[in-house]
């Protein structure tokens, strides 16, 4: 994935978390044309 694409997807989830008070996997779930590994590179840069 693109750094410049996985920076939009973490800002945004970032932002969804604290405003909806929800968790990054729940989140990504309704994420359904990323695949799995754009998924857990999503989750590694979230959680470092």
């Amino acid at each position: 994935m693109p750094i410049w694409k996985k920076t939009i997807f973490v800002n945004a989830i970032k932002s969804r978390m604290d405003q909806e008070n929800r968790n990054a996997e729940d989140i990504l779930q309704e994420y359904i044309k990323l695949t799995g590994e754009e998924k857990a590179e999503i989750l590694s840069a979230i959680n470092s």
